[in-house]
């Protein structure tokens, strides 16, 4: 059954042009490109959720008349309209890639997610349910905590001062001192909250928490027992996690709580007249992660690092005496185990179709950020090997035109080579087994680095 779209929602996909049927339409838009702020509804699944990113949630294209969606998914609620942003290349292909990415394999056994208004609240949710479930793998998150027992037998060490003031007074038990292990109230707490939260955006849909798998359940119902079963958290503010080597394991499923708590999904009249809201996922970010974790299985001949979105300066383009100019901070950088860099890698989550305002199909700014990574790295009198890595698009300038001609070499610098590189993004998911493309694309990387397939 394919879901009714109300009519104050439009529905796009990321990367792709944005049907507007009406003039009201438009000028919404137009309202909603202004007053949406990405950064504030943005939901980050990497360790690196800081780096500012001002793209726009859309964008006009003059020479057209064509509005164009931005790189996020997700629903973003504005003056009583709604605007809903779809994965472009569906529903599968962003299971395997998260799939691929947190290495618990996710599904859609309920139905078609592009049928269901909460299609991105199942997928945030599947993502909060495996890091909950990976964190418990050696129990919930216990802590010991210190408390005085009096009695007439010891448990622990005894207390001889308090022992003694009572037996000063005619009272025989014996005072002593043990360490009693509990759940962690503050860790529960965060938990249980984005679990009620999790829970109230999905409703019921005849199976109760139907998108939890049965361990995550008995976490829950453990918790429960621990803690109470209303005693979840309902807002950030004010919640400082300790963590300690037990409860280390619990600090991807607590950040990924307090930022569902952060991002509730609300109704557009709770927020009034001239503020957007909602709630977003990067396909950019969902890409590079995707990227680098295949880097990482398919290459074990190389130490493959994972540097995107960090904020900390690793290499500088240009040097003069102590000072340094033009920050380098590639997304992913290949070593060998004699600690050389081999090679440099871009995930771009970019249509690579020629468009009015694009039309060799790759960005000028692309080639060069890559060049100047190819500048900054390395030792000059060896090769290095750049790659751009794209979502595989048939009508794309990759495909088309810049791959067949692999590698191309900085002019100034042959020892430099640049290698256009697209990964096919469909298939469901399927456990840690790579796909046909995704063995081209490794087998492709690992022969232009190391010289066999």
């Amino acid at each position: 059954m394919t879901e009714q779209i109300d009519a104050s929602t439009i529905v796009a996909r990321d990367c792709s042009p944005i049907p507007i049927a009406k003039r009201e339409e438009d000028e919404w838009l137009r309202k909603l490109v202004v007053a949406a702020k990405p950064p504030d509804m943005l939901l980050h699944l990497g360790q690196h959720p800081n780096e500012l990113d001002e793209e726009p949630i859309a964008s006009f294209e003059a020479a057209t008349g064509t509005w164009w969606a931005g790189r996020y998914i997700g629903e973003v609620q504005f003056e009583g309209r709604t605007l809903r942003l779809e994965p472009r290349f569906g529903m599968p292909a962003l299971m395997k890639w998260l799939t691929a990415i947190w290495g618990v394999r996710l599904v859609d056994s309920k139905g078609q997610y592009e049928q269901q208004r909460i299609w991105l609240w199942l997928v945030i949710a599947h993502l909060w349910a495996g890091r909950l479930v990976a964190a418990a793998k050696h129990g919930l998150p216990f802590r010991r905590v210190e408390t005085v027992h009096s009695g007439l037998a010891l448990r622990g060490r005894l207390l001889p001062r308090e022992t003694a003031l009572m037996r000063a007074v005619g009272d025989d038990r014996l005072a002593s001192l043990t360490r009693a292990r509990v759940v962690d109230p503050v860790i529960g707490r965060i938990l249980l909250g984005a679990f009620e939260r999790l829970r109230a955006a999905l409703g019921s849909r005849g199976e109760k928490n139907y998108w939890l798998p049965e361990r995550g359940r008995i976490i829950v119902e453990d918790l429960q027992a621990a803690l109470g079963p209303r005693v979840g958290i309902t807002t950030v503010e004010n919640q400082t996690v300790r963590y300690s080597p037990i409860t280390e394991n619990y600090r991807p499923a607590i950040k990924l709580s307090l930022s569902i708590l952060a991002r509730r999904p609300r109704m557009a009249s709770s927020a009034g007249e001239g503020k957007a809201f909602g709630v977003l996922l990067d396909m950019a970010e969902i890409w590079e992660l995707y990227v680098a974790k295949l880097l990482q299985v398919s290459l074990p001949e190389l130490r493959v690092v994972h540097t995107g979105r960090v904020t900390e300066h690793i290499r500088s383009l240009l040097i003069a005496d102590a000072d340094e100019l033009g920050s380098l901070r590639p997304d992913i950088l290949m070593f060998d185990y004699g600690d050389r860099c081999r090679a440099i890698a871009d995930a771009k989550y970019k249509t690579t179709q020629a468009q009015a305002s694009n039309r060799k199909g790759v960005a000028t700014d692309d080639l060069y950020q890559l060049t100047a990574y190819l500048a900054g790295f390395g030792d000059p009198t060896s090769r290095l090997d750049g790659f751009l890595i794209y979502p595989d698009d048939p009508e794309g300038q990759v495909v088309r035109r810049l791959a067949p001609k692999n590698p191309w070499r900085v002019a100034s610098t042959p020892s430099r080579q640049l290698w256009f590189v697209s990964a096919n993004c469909g298939g469901e998911p399927d456990g840690e087994k790579p796909d046909e493309s995704e063995r081209m694309m490794n087998s492709l990387i690992r022969a232009a680095i190391l010289g066999r397939p």
